[in-house]
Parts: C-alpha cells; structure tokens; sequence
C-alpha cells in the first residue's frame, strides 16, 4: 500500500517540531515541577509546511450491489451490469428479460471476481483466473474483463441465491450435420450459448451445469460503515482515553481513522491511525485541541492483489463533539498535521478497438472529478504490466500506435491524483492487417458417433420409449437425441451429458411410428449420427418395438408403412427373377435391429438382443 511517502512526511514534520521547541526544553522535561512552556507549532504557520488543499471525503461512503441484466434476441442469451450496453442491446432488437441477480460492483471479502469471455455469440462467466484461462487455451474464447464480483458457489455463509448455468448446443443446420457437405452458419447465427439463472428449472434443449457461483437477491447494502462513538454531544477533554467505536457490515479489511475541528472543508481531515484492524474498536488519545464543533470519520479500506483493486466505503459522526484543551503541547501528541488519504475513482468500461490497420484506439468512462490524469498500461499475454503514457484530467481515450501486427495485447488504466485510483477493466486488443481464418483441420475434432442404438418399452407407459446407446470412444460434452415422424425433418428432442447412455421420452402418439437417432457432441462440433431405430408405440398394448408390428412395402414406391404409418425409404423394393427384394436395412430399423456390413467379408450381420443373423 502506497503509505511510504507519508510515513516520510510525518517523521520529518514531527523532527521538525521538536526541533523548533526552545532550547533547554528537553532537559526540562525530566525536571519535577517544572512548568513546560506554551506551545502553539502548527506546521502551517511556525514551520511553514503547505499541505496540499484536497477535496474533502464526503460523510458516508457505502457499497450496494446491482443489477446483472439479461437480454435475449431468439437465438442467445446476453448480460451485462452496464445499463447503457443493455438499452443499445434492446434497440438492436433484443428482449429484455429483467435482472438474473445482483452483484458487486467492487472486491469485497469472501468475493471473487466475475471474468466474462466471449466466443461466437456465447458468454461465459468465470469465477477464477484459472478457469478463465483454461476457456481461453482449450476453446478459444476472448476475455472481455471483469463483469464485477459474486461469491463462490461452495461459500453459503454469504449471498441469498444460488446462481445455475446450462448449456445449450449447436443446433443441427443440416440432416448432413456440420460436415455433410454443406457450409457453416455464420456467427450471428449460432445459437450455442449458456444462460444463467437463479431457478433450478429443467430447461428442455439445455444441459444442466451445477451451481457456478452465488449472489444478492436484492440491491442490497453489502458494506456499510457506521461510527457509534464519539457520535455527538460528548465533552472530551485532551489527554483522555477515548474509545471509538465502529460497526462494519462485512469483516476484513483495513480501518483509517481521521478527525476535523471546525469543519472538515475548512481544515481538512486530520489522522489518527491508519492500517488498523477492522474489529471495531480504538482508544484515541485525545489532542490538545480546544473546540466545540469536532467530528469522527471512519474509513474502510480493502484491497486485492491480484486484481490490484480497491474497495472503499466510510461513515462520520452524526453531530459534532468539544475537546477542552489544556494549552500545553505535550511529547508525542499529534501536533495537528492534516494528512488526506483521497482516492479519485477508478475508471470504468475500457475497451479497444482497432482502426483501420494502424492502431488501437482506447476509451472510457471518467468517474472522478478529482483527477490530475490518467495513466495507461499495457502487457502482452502472459507479460507483465507497464505505463505506456499518461493523458491530462478528463481525457477518456488514447490511441496506441507502438502496437504490433498479430501480438495480442492487454490493457488497463488508473486515475491520477495525490493518490492513484484503483484499475479499470483489463480489456484486449489484437492489430490486424487483415482478417485471417484460423488452419484447422476440423474433421480431426469431430467426435466419434455412438453406436448400437436400440428402442425399448417402458412398462406401465404406452407413449413412452427408453432409448439406450453405446458411448462415443471420444472425449465428448454430451449427447443430441433426434427424432422425426415419416418424412419429416430430424428435429432435436432432448440431450443429455456424456456421462448417460440412455434416455426416456414420453408424451408420443400411439399407432405412429418414430425415427430416433444420436448424436455426440464438442463444443460446436456434432458427430455423425448412429443408426437409426424405429419405434411404435401402440394403444392399449403397453409394448415395445418388440411387440406386434405390421410392415407394408410397395414394388416401386419409395415408401413403406409401419403399423399404418408411412415412413421414407431412399431405396424402392423390387422383383427381380421372380423374387421379391426388400431393402433388409428398413426392416431391420422397424424392429429394432442392429445392422453392419463388412466389406473384406462381404457379409451382413444383423444382432437383436441375443439373437444374430448373418447374410
């Protein structure tokens, strides 16, 4: 903590006082019945010493928690604490979906901060460094900064809700999927997302994640300071043991504590002690002051390492207090020097933006009105922070033109003043000359398709069916579950995660039949379906593709029926030397078969159950 140059300041001030004290004075002191002589050394006018006129702290300083808000365009969920970046949201055609929860604005104790990314149309929120990098390494996401500060989910001691995440795959945009020959969507129209919300609900389309951290319910104060004593109308008398008293909301931190005789913006805030503990509690020898019109400031101060961040909140008396001096200066009493500890708010909503091919362009928000200027760092991934310029009070944009093409930068700027701010967001910047697609040989990253897919009854439900499948070898974030009925389209029907081989659905129409396939899936990447079942549930029968079944197949006709229900064939049943040919794989599927063929054999296997068939 920045405390060296005061500590100087007041070690020279107070040698300099002594110094000033007549001569003999010290030998004096250890003379009995000696009266000491009358001593008014102010530094402002015996020493001569100009302290710096700075703005005064205003009476009560404390911490609320806002709102996260959450918009929705049809196709992805968005949040953001920044309610200007919500409304543009909401006129480009987004919906408002309210507020998901509140959280800090600041690093307080037993907070952790809330790292937002970015890939495609996803938002991620991470909750550690760690795993902030490890989306970043492992998929490509681009870090965007520091949404604000929330509680980790295992720490219940804190917060009123659990905040939960799903995930919600890439829809299939093709029967052929990602890879049958036809192209990518583009970005925009990428529909893989996480949403956060406070409800445990049972999202149809989405894989539950757990509980990924916890927050306010409310806009709640999470921190406020609130001095008790001296608190009005006590008579003090210098040289008293005075305690004073304090209460915080949260515990932790570090408490400052100042005074001011006739009025604070007259004659400034003079310290106490600074660095203390946050237990509530000092004992104040009172300072041979005389006045009636005295006031106590409490300051709360927190800071984290390894954001470089402050939090701040404080409190004053509700009235004022007299201390009776005695007119004599006695050893080691502060002789009255004003020492400020102002901190110009830190800056907000930094981001970069390139321009053209020859430069990034940075802006922000100013939210100090105290500042001498704004200083702006800069490191490269994995590097360290350094100043790279500094711009006058007001300013809120620079333009870096020492960036390199193709090195990926960081940045982040602090307010300027006696004291120096806290940081603004970290917020990324890449120039380049032209946009480059990355070389990737996508078909290595699809995931192996799961096999052996089969059909079965579930007892006591006639529109039910239990659909089980042999696990993809690949490492896999989970399942789609596809369904159509006779020549429509595939659609999507639930999804579960990689760690389940089964799934029930239920809610089916008896007397038609229904395709099932499955799907594994990576991030974005689908594999190739598995084979494909048929199944039909019938009423009043309670039984599986097992059951009764009766199939129709026309010479020509590139349909057939199932129980009545028609079903597309891409292959049509033939006579051939007087023998009826049926396309076997079609039969197979209605009754819940597995087929393979093996081409250095030339053989069909055909397996139901226990049961095995080669052709």
């Amino acid at each position: 903590m920045k405390r060296r140059g005061l500590c100087a300041l007041i070690v020279s001030l107070m040698l300099l006082t002594m110094i000033s004290i007549a001569p003999g004075t010290a030998a004096a002191l250890e003379s009995p019945g000696v009266r000491l002589p009358i001593s008014n050394l102010y530094p402002s006018t015996d020493l001569n010493i100009k302290i710096p006129v700075l703005p005064v702290i205003s009476e009560s300083i404390s911490i609320k928690a806002i709102p996260l808000y959450r918009c929705w365009n049809g196709t992805v969920h968005w949040y953001t604490t920044n309610a200007q970046e919500r409304d543009s949201w909401l006129a480009s055609g987004f919906t408002d979906e309210g507020i998901t929860c509140y959280i800090s604005p600041v690093l307080l104790p037993n907070t952790v901060p809330l790292f937002k990314c970015m890939l495609y149309n996803d938002m991620y929120y991470a909750t550690s460094s760690a795993e902030r990098d490890a989306v970043m390494g492992k998929y490509g996401f681009s870090y965007q900064g520091i949404e604000g500060y929330v509680i980790p989910a295992n720490d219940t001691s804190y917060g009123d809700v659990n905040i939960n995440r799903w995930y919600h795959p890439e829809s299939d945009h093709g029967d052929g999927g990602w890879f049958g020959g036809k192209p990518f969507v583009s970005s925009a129209q990428m529909d893989r997302h996480h949403f956060y919300q406070a409800d445990a609900a049972n999202i149809p389309g989405y894989n539950y994640e757990g509980v990924v951290f916890r927050a306010w319910d409310s806009a709640e104060i999470l921190q406020k300071i609130k001095v008790s004593a001296p608190n009005g109308g006590e008579s003090l008398k210098a040289g008293d043991k005075q305690e004073i008293k304090w209460t915080s909301s949260l515990k932790g931190g570090e408490m400052n504590l100042y005074y001011a005789i006739d009025g604070a913006a007259t004659n400034g805030w003079i310290m106490i002690k600074e660095e203390l503990p946050n237990n509530g509690s000092y004992i104040w020898t009172v300072p041979n002051k005389s006045s009636s019109n005295v006031l106590i400031q409490a300051r709360w101060l927190y800071y984290d390492n390894e954001t470089d961040s402050w939090a701040y909140a404080n409190d004053t008396s509700d009235s004022v207090f007299s201390i009776a001096g005695s007119g004599v200066l006695l050893p080691g009493i502060d002789p009255g020097l004003n020492i400020f500890k102002v901190f110009p708010a830190a800056p907000t909503g930094l981001t970069v933006t390139p321009y053209l091919f020859s430069r990034l362009d940075l802006t922000w928000k100013d939210n100090s009105n105290s500042e001498t200027g704004f200083t702006i760092e800069r490191k490269t991934s994995g590097g360290t922070y350094a100043k790279i310029a500094e711009v006058g009070s007001n300013t809120t944009k620079y333009s870096d033109t020492s960036a390199q093409f193709g090195t990926s930068y960081y940045y982040r700027v602090k307010a300027n003043g006696n004291f120096d701010s806290g940081y603004s967001n970290e917020a990324p910047g890449l120039l380049q000359k032209f946009a480059v697609m990355p070389n990737i040989d996508y078909d290595k990253l699809i995931p192996a398709a799961p096999t052996g897919l089969i059909a079965e009854t579930i007892p006591g439900d006639p529109k039910g069916v239990k659909l089980s499948w042999q696990a993809s070898t690949a490492n896999i974030d989970g399942y789609i579950v596809e369904r159509k009925s006779g020549s429509a389209d595939w659609e999507m029907s639930s999804t579960v995660s990689a760690d389940k081989t089964s799934v029930t659905e239920s809610g089916l129409n008896t007397n038609q039949s229904y395709s099932y396939r499955v799907r594994a899936y990576k991030m974005f990447l689908n594999s190739q379906p598995s084979n494909t079942v048929v199944y039909a549930p019938k009423a009043g029968s309670g039984n599986s593709a097992g059951g009764q079944l009766t199939l129709d197949f026309f010479i020509g006709q590139g349909t057939y029926r199932i129980n009545g229900a028609a079903s597309a064939m891409d292959v049509s049943p033939i006579i051939y030397e007087n023998r009826t040919l049926l396309p076997i794989r079609f039969v197979t599927a209605a009754i819940g078969a597995n087929i393979e063929w093996f081409d250095s054999e030339k053989k069909v296997l055909i397996n139901q159950g226990s049961t095995s068939i080669e052709l």
